[in-house]
């Protein structure tokens, strides 16, 4: 498992890249914040990190934030077409938002998908981020 601390990259324009899969990090969002053009469907934003996703073949993309510490963690997940900077929204979890703590979406080999993960409320936690490509 990774630990990514608030000073790598993880914004919204420097997202972490991931290419394989799986993958397990954690990250303290003590001091992070969130930029004023992030978007925030299905809740507010209080802290963020973005991960910038390439599947290598085509599947179903599981993201899972079971064993966070905060009480709000929130995952939305966008997709980007090319180089475009527009992002279209494809999902959101959270256990404030309905009740979920993972979000499965299906995606194509070579697409990129941008997750948003964070906290809705809560400035401090420990967030623990799994993602897997399952057929």
């Amino acid at each position: 498992m990774t630990h990514l601390e608030a000073t790598q990259s993880g914004r919204l324009d420097d997202p972490v890249p991931r290419t394989s899969f799986p993958f397990a990090d954690t990250i303290d969002v003590s001091g992070m914040s969130v930029r004023p053009d992030e978007p925030s469907p299905c809740l507010p934003t209080a802290t963020s990190v973005w991960y910038e996703l390439h599947p290598a073949r085509s599947g179903r993309l599981v993201l899972d934030l079971a064993g966070s510490t905060p009480l709000d963690p929130v995952v939305r997940l966008y997709r980007r077409t090319g180089h475009s900077s527009s992002l279209t929204f494809i999902g959101c979890a959270s256990p404030v938002w309905n009740a979920q703590l993972s979000l499965e979406v299906p995606v194509s080999e070579g697409e990129t998908v941008l997750a948003q993960v964070g906290t809705s409320e809560s400035l401090d936690g420990r967030l623990v981020v799994r993602a897997g490509l399952r057929d």
